[in-house]
């Protein structure tokens, strides 16, 4: 290995070192030669020198003369023998290649030399010269030294020839002789040479035994190199004696089997023959003949192939019948014949079995006929291939049969090669191939064998599984047979022709029919194009084929398979698509029949056919039109003049830089020019041909072309062709075929359906049929949508109304169907009774319906009842018979009807397993259901005699595989109707963890034969594992009784089969002994519990007697059963005094302290039920005694003072209630923290000598600071009443552990407050001066070193006010608007005027005002010293952010002039003066005040540009005091106004960029580097908050898109937060002294989604209100959560006037003008009412119709099931917000502040707060109850409002009102109306009594509390007004007929729909929308 390394490197410097000198040859040329001579026996030498002459040839190549008679001589030595190692082998293997290279190398070099001179004669000449010398041969071993001697000096030679150039001479030259006569570059082998070279390497192919990788790459070199060695010499003698040898003495040394020698030597043959036919065939023959024999026996495939080789060159050479053939080789042409047909003879006999090496002849036997048909045509018998054949199909069938279904098999040559396995597949298929390659003509010519042929080939192809490559084969012959044969008969028009056009047609049908399954793609791809082309020629080809048969082919197999259309290769589609094309009427109705009625399309029913028919309809288009916009489509003005683009272009303005700057932008226009003018030459067809192949790749986008063009062409068809295709269409529809495309997704019968919905006039279908399309290729949505209109359109048409209440049933959609059923229902016990159940009243629910079934058998109804309605009532008494867990009732229903669903369903459950066993199962005939499944599981598993568990399992397998069908089946986004099929997956999980339990149990017991003595610990693991998961997953607690009862039943059953298996190991084992104990107890109270919760109380009490069956239970489960026992007997009435008995009989001795104190909790509560005060005090005191950390008992102890403290005012019991609320607090923080609000209230409303504060600060160490962060808006808002000091303490402590949490709100308080302590000051000293300069609102900054004055002067505030008569609630807040938009003043102050406050008041006043706001400006200022001092770094980290977003982020004076203008034009349309009559006063002036405060001296020095612009032409036109130009007329007026909103819209869209950069706005912003803050609005959700696991902000998003939503104009800011998050707040300006009431409604509505979530009927609807986050800023601004997706409802309609071209505000001018006679006084009151009815029904049929928002989401959302996903989440949020406006009677509600999200559903309203009458109460005068309008009620459909909204409205009231939250909602309401009222009477409207100036004090506190109260009770009494409550059985026999329980729901919607109190609402509330 050295030495080999050494001598490489050495090697390339010689040449370089040692330059050619004197002598002939170079030096080290000379060395190498003489180590050769003198050492060339030592093989190891021998070896080292010539690899060094290997791998560095081409140094030696100039003198190769002086190595080559060596090379040559020692190749033998080295490659030969047996023994030698591969090493040396390969040696001399490369040796010779070496010398063939040289000589190829030197024959090309003399080809160049010879191609120069002329001279051709120089090869010749050279070949006579090489007669060499014969001592050659003996040079190798001349000299002889000691070998290990030699290896030693070899390296020193080198190394002195480096050295000492100049001793070159004194080594001897040693020459080979005879090799002077010629110089080394002309050196050529000699012949000898040559022969010993070439019979080498034949020789050592035949030693090689090819076993590995190795050898046989060797074995291949030697190889290719022969037929090298060939090339070179083409003369050279071979000699093929070796073979002789081999096969006639087989040494038995070699190991290997004679035949790898015959394929050796056939290979060697090959190669020869390939170069030198006939020569060698000529010497050899006798061993080509001798050589047949053998190969025949031996049957390799290599050697056969080797074989036939041979043979097809001999032949080729010697054709049979030419003259010149010698005779041997006639003989061996009848040899191979005879060998032939013996072997076939032999194969094909039928008694031949399958012996071992049969299919490696018939490959042979095949080869070689093969090979020689190739030659020679007719040389085989046309029977012998015959037969043949029929051998392989009978193998090959057999085969496949044995084979079940591989995936595509690997390549049928690489599977050829094995012929040991008797049924190799591989070898047959490559044989059958062979033999279908060989018939032709003359076999089908003879009858016989054209039968059996054809039989043989109808068989293969029939067959199931065949390879792919064994068809393809029979596909070519087929073809070819087809040309040839048409081809024949044309030509010399003989009948010869061997195929009648049946036999073509048949064969053609057969290969459609293919099964292609297992076809690789690239099979497919091959016979696609193959026998398409076949198929295209027969129909097409008019040159070739007669018509006849083109006929019949393209009618019985193109059309009847549409293979061509179905093609891959769009060539070839386009070919075919062409021949239906030419075939068909260019119209589109004989277009449509054809698609719809005259094909058949089911041997496409596995793809999406539509593609097809699209193309036929797409192809009629005019395709040479140019494409031109929809007339709606938005356009830009030309980029260049239109009449030669380019040419004239004005230079542009000059651009600065330089002069590339100006050519590239020459350019770019120019590009852009070209591209448009190309684009605008675009026609038809470039835009359809693309898009129909695309349709045919993707179906998705065949599915929208299709819906798209369908609705079109139907549109453009006659009355009776639409007729005429009613019928067909309801027919394909019908097709069974659809079935194979089920699960595609999109799927054809999806696409015909959505088509027609859209289509008009709807061809009316069968709702039976829409049903099943609906619930069998997921069409669910389409098919609700389409019978949805049918049941408006076809109102007495009870089938349609049936199958959508089928739809929704599937769908779980069960609030959808009792609305439909409400609406349709005869009866009033079916509404009543409906009603009970969705609210979960079932047991009145089924005595109900019980009723109204005796009813109908009495006859009552005299049988006016239809069928349908009868059938509900019994379905719905089952169902609550269900929930009700009245099993044994349903087993005898189903038993006296023999109902097998419902035997199967609940005999398991009583559990009553021998009726099941007897008559059940056997008998049962049920679909196959998943639940079906689940109960014969549930049956294996009892009855475990014979393999249970083996077949439990079987059996819970197909009930996966059938939900997972069934769950496929469902659309995508319908979360709901996959519920129960979870909770099924989940049964199913369970039985197969019951299986386990069984296993576990049986190998537990084999190992503890001995009863279980010193068993070990870890037995039964996997038992106690699923029984601990068992408890961890339960069903949900809102989820229906059924559910739990499927799930706990069930275990139940298990639990006792573990009691049953350990029941013998109580003192052996007692933990195993007690399991099964414990969790049976676990579970039967856990079931309990739940029908507890969801108000079952019988239910509960019924399992806690009966289900658990034993005598002993663990202490803890005994306990919680004695608990779930007592609650229910407590709100049972009739049963307190039983409750109480339990409770008192109880042995308490076992119970440890907690469980005692916990039973005398309910001991008490029993006391207070009945009655007895003094005895509840007494349980609970005790409770307290015996366990003091247990949070239920002093919540109830609270309660109970809290009640105490009501009846007397006695304050001790105030004491007491507020300690026991706060301990509880302390220890129970999760479930007590709604108490808080009643201490806060308590607190507010404190006694005079403080008992509350005094215990608050006692307690306020303990409770948890977190629990505060909710209440910080009313801890700061109390900071300026009595109750401050203690208020300060909590906000301290919230200061220190949650900054974030407090800031934003303290620093906007600390500056109002600030500005109100100005305020004061300045009320009493500069009134006077006051009164003069009312509108321009200076104020001056006394006090307060906030660092936020410097960026005042952005801010916008100051006002004037007048106040107008009507409605001051509607107009209070957009007048403000309008007044803040106009005043950018200078003054961060409240919204407050003091224009006209009278002085007397004020000096009283001023004084204890100043006090009251200045001490808690004071506190609010230590506070926020307090979080400074602490958090100093992220205290000025806020400040910079909120200066930032405060001072860079305000609108600018466009945007707010046009927020100015809208308000004003509001104002115009809301004034009730009639449209002719002059301008009204008030509005006079605030115009005036408007110009005054927009262009005001301020304005004039900050935006010039902005005054120069527009000040002179707005106050022409609008300014009163230009009396001339001023309007005349309020209509007039409003004309103006809206010109202006018009040219101030378009300009600020213009100019201003729709998303403004952050680094443009705020660089300060951009670099901010954040380190502590938080995103804001972590700490809302009222729970604990751990500082660390906040979002941090990250950064502040670098685009700031602007908002702009009916003329206001909002930036909206993204913070990223450090987990990736974003948020988006929009940042609010100008806001209105309302703004806080925002922020106090989201806190209640906080409150009382937590009210929603913990009542079941609220929960199961997942009714929630939306609440975004609302951040202050400044007094002024804030920041409002705000998604991207967010739309405002008048949005939706401006979007609809855009569209069609109509003026948005059209029906309000309308509106207007037809009333204004009314208001002229001309007419009576009554009268009024009908003028503006009529009025609005004229606007709702001529301008605005109720589809508007139906069309619009229809556009937004992407599918029918996001729709309708939408629409449920739409409705629940639109019935919470109406719940939330009845409830707080908050009126307003005009479109433009709804907003919704689009893609959620989500909805927020702005400005929703309650407004207050002059004594603080809610002031609501508007005619409907909340907004439910046209658009929305058709968006929902009838029974969507009937089923969604109402049903989530009363779920809604129901959870607010429960028994639990009912005092929790009193509270939290008295906490917000106390925030209400105070901030109200802080902004009290001018001309009332009470002044305004931050005037809190003037309001004593019992004034206040009884406001608050009265306003509580008021809200409390209309929520129980609407919820459902459960009437007691007596009171509600009176009522005849029965009532609905949401009747006061109902009642409202009524109201709020019925157009007599829409019309009276005002016109800018847009009623008709």
């Amino acid at each position: 290995m050295l030495v080999k390394q050494a001598l490489d490197i050495l090697m390339p410097a010689l040449p370089k070192r040692l330059p050619l000198g004197d002598s002939r040859m170079p030096i080290w040329i000379r060395y190498t030669k003489k180590i050769l001579v003198e050492e060339g026996h030592s093989i190891p030498n021998l070896i080292h020198i010539f690899l060094l002459v290997v791998r560095h040839s081409d140094l030696f190549y100039s003198c190769r003369a002086q190595f080559v008679p060596q090379m040559v001589n020692s190749l033998s030595r080295l490659g030969l023998p047996y023994n030698t190692t591969a090493e040396n082998r390969r040696l001399a293997i490369e040796l010779a290649g070496l010398v063939v290279s040289w000589e190829r190398q030197r024959q090309n070099e003399m080809k160049m030399v010879a191609d120069t001179d002329g001279t051709s004669q120089a090869t010749d000449e050279l070949h006579t010269s090489s007669g060499a010398d014969p001592k050659r041969s003996t040079d190798g071993s001349a000299t002889s030294e000691d070998p290990s001697k030699r290896v030693k000096i070899e390296p020193g030679l080198q190394s002195i020839c480096v050295m000492s150039p100049g001793g070159a001479s004194s080594i001897p030259n040693v020459e080979t002789p005879g090799s002077a006569t010629q110089p080394d570059e002309e050196f050529k082998p000699n012949a000898a040479m040559e022969e010993m070279i070439i019979n080498f390497l034949i020789r050592v192919t035949l030693v090689i035994e090819p076993k590995d990788r190795e050898t046989n790459t060797m074995y291949n070199q030697a190889l290719d190199l022969l037929s090298q060695a060939l090339e070179v010499w083409p003369n050279a003698n071979v000699k093929f004696n070796y073979l002789e040898k081999l096969l006639s003495s087989m040494p038995p040394s070699q190991s290997s089997d004679p035949s790898t020698a015959l394929a050796q030597g056939l290979d060697v043959m090959n190669k020869v023959l390939e170069k030198q036919p006939h020569l060698f065939i000529r010497n050899n023959i006798n061993q080509i003949s001798q050589i047949l024999e053998p190969c025949f026996k031996t049957k390799m495939l290599d050697a056969g192939k080797s074989l036939c080789s041979v043979l097809k060159m001999v032949f080729t050479a010697f054709p049979l019948d030419a003259a010149n053939t010698p005779p041997d080789i006639k003989l061996l042409y009848q040899k191979v014949n005879e060998l032939i047909n013996k072997h076939v003879s032999a194969v094909t006999a039928p008694q031949a079995s399958v012996e071992d090496n049969s299919f490696g002849s018939i490959s042979f036997v095949l080869l070689v006929i093969k090979t020689l048909a190739k030659v020679h045509k007719n040389f085989v018998d046309s029977y012998v291939v015959v037969r043949i054949l029929q051998r392989l199909a009978r193998d090959l069938g057999s085969a496949v049969g044995s084979y079940p279904r591989q995936g595509p098999r690997a390549d049928s040559d690489s599977a050829a090669t094995s012929s040991r396995q008797s049924a190799d597949v591989g070898s047959v298929i490559c044989n059958i191939k062979s033999v279908v390659e060989l018939i032709d003509e003359t076999v089908m010519l003879i009858p016989d064998c054209k039968r059996s042929v054809t039989q043989i080939l109808n068989t293969l192809l029939s067959e199931k599984g065949i390879d792919a490559s064994v068809l393809l084969c029979i596909l070519d012959m087929i073809k070819r047979w087809v040309e040839d044969d048409v081809s024949k008969t044309g030509a010399s028009g003989m009948s010869g022709s061997f195929l009648t056009q049946k036999d073509i047609v048949a064969f053609l049908n057969k290969l459609s029919y293919l099964d292609k399954q297992q076809f690789s793609s690239d099979a497919l791809e091959e016979w696609d194009q193959k026998y398409l082309q076949l198929l295209y020629g027969l129909c097409a080809d008019s040159t070739k084929y007669p018509l006849a048969l083109r006929q019949e082919v393209s009618l019985k197999v193109e059309r009847h398979f549409m293979l061509g259309l179905r093609a891959r290769d769009p060539e070839m589609r386009r070919k075919f698509f062409l021949l239906y094309h030419e075939s068909l009427g260019k119209n589109l109705f004989s277009r449509l029949q054809y698609i719809i009625q005259i094909q058949d399309w089911e041997a496409l029913s596995d793809v999406f056919w539509l593609k097809q028919g699209l193309d036929l309809l797409l192809a009629i288009l005019v395709e040479d039109k140019p494409i031109s916009l929809a007339p709606n489509s938005a356009r830009v003005p030309a980029l260049l003049p239109s009449d030669n683009p380019g040419l004239q272009h004005q230079p542009l303005a000059t651009l600065e830089g330089p002069e590339e700057v100006a050519s590239m932008f020459d350019n770019i226009v120019m590009k852009h020019a070209q591209f448009l003018s190309a684009t605008s030459k675009l026609q038809v067809a470039d835009v359809v041909i693309p898009l129909r192949e695309l349709a045919h790749t993707d179906a998705n986008v065949a599915y929208h072309l299709w819906v798209l063009v369908f609705p079109i062409v139907w549109v453009t068809l006659l009355k009776e062709e639409q007729v005429a295709l009613a019928k067909p269409m309801i027919s394909l529809l019908s097709k069974d075929y659809h079935k194979k495309q089920q699960g595609h997704r999109p799927n054809v019968v999806q696409a015909l359906l959505e088509g027609l919905q859209l289509s008009h006039p709807q061809p009316r279908m069968p709702s039976e049929l829409i049903k099943y399309i609906g619930k069998t290729y997921n069409a669910w949505h389409l098919a609700l949508a389409l019978l949805e209109s049918h049941v408006m359109l076809f109102m007495n048409d009870s089938k349609c109304a049936e199958s959508l209440a089928e739809l929704y049933r599937l769908l779980n959609e069960e609030d959808m169907r009792y609305g439909l059923w409400k609406k349709r229902s005869i009866t009033a016990e079916t509404r009543a009774g409906l009603s009970l159940v969705q609210h979960g009243f079932w047991q009145r629910a089924q005595s109900l319906f019980y009723q109204a079934m005796v009813k109908a058998t009495q006859g009552t109804y005299n049988n006016t009842v239809p069928k349908a309605e009868m059938c509900m009532w019994e379905e719905q008494w089952l169902h609550c018979a269900a929930q009700l867990g009245q099993w044994d009732a349903l087993v005898d229903f189903g038993k006296s009807i023999e109902n097998y669903e419902i035997l199967l369903d609940s005999l398991w459950k009583l559990p009553d397993w021998a009726y099941l066993k007897d008559h059940v199962i056997p008998k049962a005939q049920v679909e196959e259901t998943p639940k079906l499944r689940l109960v014969q599981a549930y049956f294996a598993l009892h009855d475990r005699n014979s393999g249970g568990v083996g077949d439990a399992e079987n059996i819970v397998g197909k009930g996966v595989d059938l939900a997972l069908e069934q769950w496929w089946q469902l659309p995508e986004m319908s979360v709901h109707a996959r519920v129960p099929l979870l909770q099924q997956f989940q049964q199913l999980v369970e039985v197969q963890e019951s299986a386990r339990i069984h296993v576990d149990i049986a190998n537990g017991n084999k190992v503890s034969g001995n009863a279980a003595v010193g068993a070990p610990g870890n037995r039964y693991a996997d038992l106690k594992d699923i029984l601990e998961t068992w408890r961890l997953r339960t069903p949900n607690e809102w989820d229906s009784m059924p559910v739990w009862y499927d799930m706990l039943q069930w275990r139940n059953e298990m639990y006792n089969v573990v009691i049953e298996a350990f029941k013998d190991f109580a003192t052996s084992n007692s933990p195993l002994h007690h399991l099964g104990f414990r969790d049976k107890a676990w579970n039967v109270n856990k079931l309990a519990r739940i029908a507890r919760k969801q108000e079952l109380y019988d239910v509960c009490v019924q399992i806690l007697e009966k289900m658990y069956g034993h005598s002993t239970m663990e202490v803890q489960e005994a306990f919680v059963k004695i608990r779930e026992q007592a609650k229910a007997y407590l709100e049972m009435k009739g049963e307190r005094a039983s409750g109480l008995n339990l409770i008192n009989s109880t042995n308490l001795e076992y119970f440890p302290d907690k469980i005692k104190a916990e039973i005398f909790r309910l001991k008490g509560d029993f006391h207070l039920k009945l009655n007895d005060t003094e005895g509840a005090n007494i349980a609970y005191s005790n409770a307290i005694t015996l366990f003091k950390n247990l949070p239920k008992g002093w919540i109830s102890w609270g309660n109970y003072c809290d009640m105490a403290y009501q009846e007397t005012q006695d304050e001790i019991w105030l004491e007491y209630a507020v300690s026991c609320f706060l301990q509880g607090i302390r220890f129970g923080v999760s479930n007590s923290r709604s108490h808080i609000a009643r201490v806060l209230y308590l607190l507010s409303f404190d006694t005079a000598n403080e008992s509350v504060g005094r215990v608050f600060d006692k307690h306020l160490e303990q409770v948890p600071h977190w629990v505060w962060l909710s209440w910080i808006p009313q801890l700061l808002l109390s900071l300026q009443r009595t109750e401050a000091p203690h208020c300060k303490l909590v906000l301290l402590k919230i200061a220190a552990v949650f900054p974030q949490a407090l800031y934003y709100w303290l620093r906007t308080y600390l500056l109002e407050r600030r500005d109100a302590v100005n305020k004061s000051e300045l009320g009493r000293l500069v009134l006077a001066q006051r009164m003069q300069q009312n509108a321009s609102g200076v104020a001056g900054h006394g006090g307060g070193n906030l660092p936020s004055e410097t960026h005042q002067g952005a801010q916008v505030g100051g006002a004037s006010g007048t106040h107008d008569s009507g409605n001051p609630h509607g107009q209070e807040s957009e007048r403000s608007t309008a007044e803040n938009n106009a005043h950018p003043g200078n003054d961060q102050s409240m919204h407050q005027s003091s224009s006209t406050i009278n002085e007397n008041t004020a000096r009283q006043n001023g004084a204890s005002l100043a006090m009251s706001a200045a001490g808690a400006f004071d506190a609010a200022k230590d506070i926020m010293e307090a979080l400074r001092s602490k958090h100093n770094n992220l205290a000025s980290e806020l400040e910079v952010l909120l200066t930032e977003i405060g001072s860079r982020f305000v609108t600018l004076p466009e945007e707010r002039l046009l927020a100015v203008v809208n308000a004003l034009l509001h104002r115009c349309y809301k004034y009730p003066t009639a449209t002719t009559a002059e301008v009204p006063q008030p509005l006079k002036k605030e115009l005036s005040g408007v110009c005054r405060a927009c262009f005001s001296a301020d304005a004039v020095t900050k935006h010039v540009e902005f005054v120069k612009e527009y000040k002179q032409d707005f106050e022409r036109h609008l300014d009163p005091e230009s009396t001339t130009t001023f309007p005349a007329t309020l209509a007039e007026l409003t004309t103006r106004l809206k010109k202006w909103k018009n040219i101030l819209q378009s300009n600020v869209e213009d100019r201003f960029p729709a998303v403004l950069r952050l680094e443009d706005e705020s660089r300060v912003l951009r670099d901010f580097n954040v380190v502590d803050v938080e995103i804001p609005g972590q700490y809302f959700a009222d729970q604990e908050v751990a500082p660390d696991h906040t979002v941090k902000l990250d950064r502040v998003g670098a685009d700031v898109p602007i908002v702009r939503r009916h003329g206001s104009s909002f930036r909206r800011l993204t913070l990223i937060g450090s987990d990736g998050s974003q948020k988006h707040f929009i940042v609010q300006t100008s806001l209105t002294p309302n703004a806080r009431s925002d922020e106090r409604i989201l806190q209640l509505f906080r409150v009382i989604n937590h009210m929603f979530d913990k009542h079941k009927e609220s929960r199961r609807r997942h009714i929630g209100i939306h609440t975004p986050i609302i951040i202050p800023v400044w007094s002024q601004v804030r920041m409002v959560e705000d998604d991207v997706m967010y739309n405002t409802f008048l949005e939706v309609y401006e979007n609809h006037c855009a569209r069609n071209d109509r003026e948005a505000d059209l029906p309000i001018s309308h509106f207007k003008e037809q009333l204004n006679q009314a208001i002229s006084g001309q007419v009576s009151a009554e009268a009024i009412g009908d003028l503006r009815l009529q009025a609005y029904s004229d606007i709702t049929k001529t301008l605005v119709n109720d589809s508007i928002f139906s069309q619009y989401m229809y556009k937004t959302l992407m599918s029918g099931s996001h729709m309708w996903a939408f629409k449920k989440q739409f409705a629940v949020q639109l019935a919470v917000s109406s719940f939330m406006s009845f409830m707080l009677q908050i009126g307003g509600r005009s479109p433009n502040k709804v907003l919704f999200a689009k893609n959620t559903g989500k909805m927020f309203q702005t400005d929703f707060h309650p407004a207050y009458d002059a004594n603080g109460m809610i002031e609501f005068n508007e005619p409907v109850p909340f907004r439910l309008t046209r658009n929305m009620q058709a968006f929902f459909s009838q029974f969507g409002v009937e089923g969604l909204l109402m049903s989530s409205i009363c779920s809604a009231a129901q959870a607010v009102i429960s028994s639990k939250q009912n005092d929790h909602l009193r509270y939290q309401l008295a906490m917000f109306f106390r925030d209400e009222l105070l901030s109200w009477f802080g902004r009290r409207p001018l001309g009332m009594p009470i002044p305004p100036v931050g005037g809190i004090a003037t309001l004593n506190s019992a004034e206040l509390k009884d406001k608050v109260n009265s306003n509580v009770k008021d809200v409390i009494g209309r929520i129980r007004g609407i919820a459902p409550q459960y009437f007691s059985e007596e009171d509600e026999n009176i009522v005849e007929p029965p009532q609905s329980v949401q009747r006061g729901v109902n009642e409202l919607v009524e109201a709020a729909l019925s157009p007599r109190n829409l019309c009276m609402m005002d016109p800018t509330w847009h009623p008709w929308f």
